[in-house]
């Protein structure tokens, strides 16, 4: 047979549709071009407004070019603020239609700090009587205060494991006060007779407190798999090179992070050449391999989430395990503790600084409360050597970072930050720096400020200790930093920093503040492939 002939009405389609198209390319020959416009009529499409231009033509002539939304200025309606101004991709990514609300209709409601005296006016008597009340719960905080007095020992009667003890479990990492006392019960047996021992000895003289406290619990885990008791080495401590040689005569030992931290182990005196190790041998654990989290704190910590649909595993797991351990081995002993509560209410030490957007250059001077208030956002800049590590995040980042916290969350937070950084100009900017983000709808418009004026140099561990003349006073100094950072109730940081990750630690072991926001102004996964 021979082929088939089309349908007639196939061939009538055809001939239309090439009709149609021939129409079309000659209508684009007279125009020219074909304009798109996506964002007028839907706003949330796009970050920023933008033109998509499609060209055409049947004949030699020169077409014009596609706009680059990568170059051209975005059509922001409400403000003449743009994303590169600001440097902060982030912060315009939030407002699609400019930082203003396009309704005519729409005005924001004026603060009362401006008229404050004609409200007064409208009051009766009975209402401003009770004023001076709401004044004063706002500065009364009996909960938080009895809590950050137990950390800093103040009022307290009991031991570091009485204090986890009165803690909310609501408010630790899961199983805290378990993990806690499981790692105290290996590091201080009813009994030493019989232990084995690792003793290790300062193999990071040029660490600072953060990066050895993570190599010691790297070691804790391995001697817990192992059935060893960690203990440090008397003739080379680790911490030897962060505080005075003899800070630890008085107890007949050498300088030590011993000297300002809880004793790692009550046995030590137990530990003889024969029945002690200076390194392990991962035969001796159960599999013939040191895994990166013991076994039992592991499947108990996988175990107490069984039955939610939650299964934990990998770096969680890890994260977790380590969290106990920075909490076990920072508990500061009883007289670091009062060394650090005189530094904390010394007055003359903390600096507090509202800013003026008035004029930059003359913040106002606030006063630092003990403790910080409610609402107080801790903010840890890591400058200094952190270069040869990894990236640097920018001052500014840090700040863009709280900033959108807050805004998400204008009924609980305010512009109110602790800042520690062992750089002076991180400090510098900030008191410049009323905001960074134009919109006003904050609890209030101007960054406040708080910070130690205590000695610091943009460098490495080392050279901030050199600036003081006491070794031992100043790692006390910058360990009630480290304190101050867990009165706050959000934190935000870099999690790819050991002082960072110090703060994230214990906030969530030796305080109860874990459910608090952790923002971080690095990347967002810094934590999963922590070293």
């Amino acid at each position: 047979m021979g082929p088939k002939v089309p349908h007639l009405k196939v061939v009538f389609a055809a001939v239309v549709f090439l009709s149609l198209l021939f129409f079309t390319l000659s209508s684009y020959r007279v125009s020219g071009v074909f304009p798109i416009n996506i964002s007028n009529d839907v706003p949330s499409v796009r970050t920023v407004t933008a033109t998509v231009t499609v060209t055409a033509t049947t004949t030699k002539t020169t077409t014009k070019p596609i706009p680059s939304t990568a170059t051209a200025k975005p059509q922001l309606k409400a403000t003449d603020i743009y994303p590169d101004q600001l440097g902060i991709e982030q912060i315009e990514a939030d407002f699609p239609l400019g930082y203003e609300n396009p309704n005519k209709w729409f005005r924001t409601p004026s603060s009362p700090r401006g008229y404050a005296k004609d409200l007064v006016k409208l009051l009766t008597d009975e209402e401003l009587a009770s004023l001076p009340d709401f004044r004063a719960a706002g500065q009364d905080w009996p909960e938080k205060r009895r809590k950050v007095e137990s950390f800093y020992g103040i009022n307290r009667t009991g031991s570091w494991q009485d204090h986890i003890h009165s803690l909310d479990d609501d408010g630790l990492a899961p199983l805290t006060k378990w993990a806690q006392q499981y790692i105290y019960d290996h590091q201080h047996p009813k009994d030493c007779a019989g232990k084995k021992f690792y003793v290790i000895k300062n193999k990071w003289p040029r660490h600072g407190l953060g990066a050895i406290v993570r190599r010691i619990f790297i070691e804790l885990s391995a001697a817990i798999q192992t059935d060893r008791i960690l203990i440090f080495d008397p003739k080379s401590p680790p911490g030897n090179t962060l505080v005075e040689k003899n800070c630890g005569k008085h107890a007949g030992v050498k300088g030590s992070l011993e000297c300002v931290l809880e004793q790692l182990s009550s046995c030590a005196s137990y530990a003889t050449e024969e029945n002690s190790v200076h390194s392990i041998d991962p035969s001796e654990a159960k599999g013939g391999m040191i895994r990166d989290t013991v076994p039992f704190p592991e499947l108990a910590y996988s175990s107490y989430f069984s039955g939610t649909g939650v299964s934990p595993g990998g770096s969680v797991l890890r994260y977790w395990w380590r969290a106990q351990l920075y909490g076990y081995i920072l508990r500061p002993n009883s007289a670091a503790l009062k060394r650090m509560t005189e530094l904390r209410l010394e007055k003359t030490l903390h600096e507090g600084f509202e800013t003026n957007r008035g004029n930059v250059m003359k913040p106002h001077k606030r006063e630092v409360p003990f403790p910080l208030p409610p609402s107080t956002i801790s903010i840890h800049i890591r400058h200094g050597d952190k270069a040869g590590e990894g990236r640097l995040i920018s001052t500014r980042d840090y700040i863009v970072a709280a900033e959108r916290f807050i805004l998400r969350n204008p009924l609980s937070y305010m512009k109110r930050a602790f800042m520690s950084t062992e750089d002076p100009a991180a400090i510098a900017e900030a008191k410049r720096t009323p905001f960074i983000n134009p919109v006003r709808s904050f609890g209030n418009i101007d960054w406040t400020w708080y910070y130690s004026n205590i000695p610091r140099v943009d460098g490495g561990p080392m050279a901030n200790l050199a600036l003081v003349h006491n070794k031992t006073d100043s790692l006390i100094t910058h360990m009630m930093q480290l304190w101050m950072a867990v009165e706050c109730d959000t934190f935000v940081g870099n999690r790819n920093s050991n002082w960072n990750k110090m703060i994230d630690s214990i906030r969530c072991t030796l305080m109860d503040k874990c459910r608090s926001p952790y923002i971080d102004a690095g990347f967002v996964a810094d934590w999963i492939n922590f070293p």
